[in-house]
């Protein structure tokens, strides 16, 4: 029999499986064994043309919803992508009505829906059209959904990130941190999860060197340093080697290690051309005078 293989198919497999409430073992029901369903979800076994079309009508629907989930991810993955360039530029009035206009015409069960949804409760947060606390239980909600309906642990990732950085925003430095730590028990195996981890442990210490727990605080920043070191990741070493500095500047450690961590920030911040971040260095640590002197 002929099998298809797109990696895709899993994901789908398990998408529909949860959104009618079917464990593997109802699904594979008269049809074939819980752990072929299983093989299949994880990616590990290739269903043939006979099988998916069985699976395909107990959870009706068409056959073309297995094969066509590659493209809709591709669709997904480029519309983040435009909507993440207008957040970052601030376009929170753009997004707001983009999103808002999009989701009146998505079923709720479509994960474009919710990717819309991401952005709209995140914008009207920035446009002050609700307030934080309303902010946070809609990302929740939709955090459950994903956890629910779809597999993709970088989205739960990104909604959790953006709840923890909502209460630090707002002072809440300990559900902030709570949620944080929350997202260490997420299975990093991937390059793109790896640097979000990084950012992770940054973000954690930053809110430990609030409350003034600078023990723990350097121990994160340490594990950052660490992990991007192995994987020659330079997108945050910087910072955190100017955060190591400033939280050993903080507890009263030795000057020499001080300025062991400021010095290399600075390098590789001039590696890197992030001139804002140098003048920062430069104009408030006085211990990284004597390696500019020349400047």
């Amino acid at each position: 029999m002929d099998q298809f293989t797109s990696p895709q198919i899993g994901l789908a497999l398990r998408r529909l499986r949860k959104k009618h409430n079917l464990t593997q073992k109802d699904l594979a029901n008269g049809i074939c064994s819980q752990a072929e369903i299983s093989k299949i979800e994880s990616g590990t076994h290739s269903p043939t043309v006979d099988l998916l079309y069985a699976l395909s009508v107990r959870l009706q629907v068409p056959l073309t919803t297995f094969l066509n989930q590659s493209n809709t991810l591709e669709t997904i993955k480029i519309i983040d992508d435009e909507l993440l360039t207008k957040f970052q530029n601030k376009k929170y009035e753009e997004i707001f009505r983009l999103s808002k206009k999009n989701i009146e015409h998505l079923d709720k069960s479509e994960e474009l829906r919710s990717l819309y949804s991401f952005y709209l409760h995140l914008s009207a947060f920035r446009l002050r059209k609700i307030d934080y606390r309303t902010c946070i239980i809609q990302l929740q909600r939709l955090s459950d959904n994903y956890i629910k309906i779809y597999y993709s642990p970088k989205m739960l990732f990104r909604i959790k990130s953006s709840i923890a950085t909502i209460y630090q925003e707002n002072s809440n430095f300990l559900y902030s941190l709570k949620t944080y730590e929350e997202l260490l028990s997420f299975s990093f195996d991937s390059e793109e999860l790896l640097v979000e981890k990084i950012r992770l442990l940054y973000n954690i210490s930053k809110i430990l060197v609030s409350l003034a727990k600078y023990e723990r605080a350097l121990n994160y920043v340490k594990e950052g340093i660490y992990l991007s070191l192995r994987f020659k990741d330079m997108s945050l070493l910087g910072q955190l080697f100017y955060q190591k500095g400033y939280i050993l500047e903080m507890s009263g450690s030795t000057l020499y290690d001080i300025n062991d961590a400021y010095q290399k920030a600075y390098t590789l911040f001039d590696i890197l051309g992030m001139e804002e971040y140098k003048q920062i260095l430069i104009q408030n640590n006085k211990v990284t005078m004597p390696y500019h002197s020349k400047e």
